[in-house]
């Protein structure tokens, strides 16, 4: 012993509640009602008294739910049968919407109807030695496909196909139909919902399967019955605790199950869903079980496929949102939101919107030199998250210390340019360098694919012309070209990012008029810093795609 505990034996279970069930059964006897004496055959009974007249026959046929019809051969002087005559049609033929109408059979000699006349093209070679073996031998010939033509409701012509079944009634003949159609719609429902159905009698232990079961099942279409061990034992090994549990269940309670198994068919194990009920009489005692089972395989791996899907969505959702955590806090840390020039006669202001759920790689930098000139610059790496933040990073930190060096902003791009292409063919970015000269009030700057600076000057906003060179990580050798520009007392110059001017519905040329537009809008602001936070306002939309910097400067030498 192991000291598990032991488990239960479903399966011995399920046949000691079968067997129980089936001696119940066997003590059980047909009861008469009290006064009714039991029927004794009378063997000295008249066989001829028994036969029924043509009368009775009405009432016999009109008991049968099928189409069906009695019948004379009509030979020839050979004995060969030429045509059925019509002797007696029930009430299911007559009502049948696709049959001749009651009018057609009535005769005025009385001696019956032509069957190939009531139905035009049943009569082959085929049905005409089914008639001829059905008459010699006596045994019935079932489920003899025909197909036959007649006239719709509406008078338009059709043809019908159905099962005929002959049964030989003394010299006469019993033709009943069964509707092909109905069948063969059964067969395909079950073969596309692949579906199929089971009953089991308690009392034979005969299990009949619907064909959709029985192909369920790896057999053929034909299979039409199977003991209920043969049934269990397409059952998979882990599946079957659950199923002879929930079985032993059903037949012990009589509440109906339904279940999820698994049935060996033909090829991999299919999963299938199985809903049962007890089979009985009112309060009678249980004979039975009836059963439906659908193959739900592909559902069930299209779910299992949509709960990992949406699983793993999860999973990168919440890694999304820890990234984006730790890039606003790199970014704050790395990007201040304040920039100051002292001692050079230059105000500054800034203002910084994000994207919406995203962190980009919008930065500035505003540096006072030692040889007592300026560094001004503001550019946009290529990205949104951690690539764009630490490519913007090194980008600002080499610019800073390049910068110490003394050299040209034409050197300078050209060294950002080699940094950014060293790092791969993603890391690109776009900026404006510049250099203040605040001795001659010169600006000096270049351009590496970003938008153009603005210069409001008198209350007039309009774009600085350069030399536009490409983003920086495009061409490893690429020159840049410096322009410059004289500034005076009270001008203001704005760089930005293209977050603050790109649409996706509007044209460059229209954003940038716009912003020249919000800018002079807001000339007369008291600060510079509220300028810059009513252009920022004016210039959002109400979702925006990308972030965006404006930085601005006001010169007062």
């Amino acid at each position: 012993m192991d000291g598990r505990a032991e488990q239960a034996d479903w399966g011995e279970a399920l046949r000691r509640t079968i067997r129980r069930l089936r001696e119940e059964h066997s003590g059980r006897s047909p009861e008469l009602p009290p006064g009714v004496p039991p029927i004794v055959p009378d063997a000295a009974l008249d066989p001829d008294l028994a036969r029924p007249p043509d009368q009775d026959l009405h009432r016999l046929l009109d008991a049968v739910p099928q189409a069906s019809l009695l019948a004379e051969p009509v030979r020839n002087g050979d004995g060969a049968v030429l045509d059925l005559a019509v002797v007696v049609v029930n009430d299911a033929a007559l009502r049948h919407p696709h049959h001749p109408e009651q009018q057609f059979w009535q005769t005025a000699d009385g001696h019956g109807v032509s069957l190939r006349e009531a139905y035009p093209g049943l009569w082959t070679d085929r049905l005409a030695d089914a008639v001829e073996d059905v008459l010699r031998t006596g045994h019935a010939v079932r489920g003899l496909p025909v197909r036959w033509d007649g006239a719709g409701p509406d008078g338009s012509a059709r043809s019908r196909r159905e099962r005929l079944t002959v049964h030989r009634l003394g010299r006469r003949l019993l033709l009943l139909w069964t509707d092909d159609r109905t069948e063969e719609v059964a067969r395909a429902a079950q073969r596309i919902a692949r579906v199929g159905w089971a009953e089991w009698s308690l009392r034979d232990g005969r299990l009949d399967v619907s064909p959709g079961l029985a192909v369920l099942l790896g057999r053929t279409a034909g299979t039409t019955t199977l003991s209920l061990e043969q049934m269990l034992a397409r059952v998979t090994e882990t599946a079957r605790p659950e199923l002879h549990r929930a079985l032993d269940r059903l037949l012990t309670t009589g509440a109906d199950i339904d279940v999820l198994t698994e049935l060996y068919g033909s090829g991999c194990p299919r999963r299938v869903r199985l809903v049962a009920e007890v089979v009985r009489d009112e309060d009678g005692p249980i004979e039975g079980l009836r059963a439906v089972l659908q193959d739900v395989t592909e559902l069930y791996e299209s779910q299992r496929l949509l709960r990992e899907q949406q699983e793993e969505t999860e999973r990168q959702a919440r890694r999304a949102d820890a990234e984006h955590i730790v890039v606003q806090r790199l970014q704050d840390a790395l990007q201040p939101r304040s920039a100051t020039l002292d001692g050079l006669g230059v105000t500054s202001a800034v203002a910084y919107r994000p994207a919406e759920g995203r962190v980009g790689g919008d930065w500035f930098k505003m540096r006072q030199l030692p040889d007592g000139r300026a560094l001004l610059a503001v550019g946009d790496a290529r990205g949104h998250g951690l690539d764009a933040v630490a490519l913007m990073s090194m980008l600002r930190h080499a610019l800073a210390g390049l910068a110490f060096t003394g050299a040209l902003v034409e050197s300078l791009g050209g060294w950002l340019n080699r940094i950014a292409c060293d790092e791969g063919d993603e890391s690109t970015a776009t900026a404006i360098v510049s250099r203040y000269y605040p001795d001659r009030n010169l600006l000096r700057w270049i351009c590496a694919g970003h938008p153009p600076p603005v210069l409001l000057r008198d209350g007039r906003a309009v774009l600085l012309a350069s030399e536009i060179g490409p983003p920086f990580g495009v061409l490893p050798a690429v020159a840049y070209h410096a322009a410059e520009t004289h500034v005076r007392r009270g001008d203001v110059v704005l760089l930005y990012t293209d977050g603050l001017i790109e649409r996706r519905d509007q044209d460059i040329d229209v954003r940038l008029d716009a912003l020249c537009a919000a800018v002079e809008a807001h000339a007369a602001e008291p600060a510079l810093q509220d300028l810059v936070d009513a252009v920022v306002r004016d210039m959002s939309g109400p979702l925006s795609e990308d972030d965006a910097t404006l930085l601005a400067f006001s010169f007062n030498n």
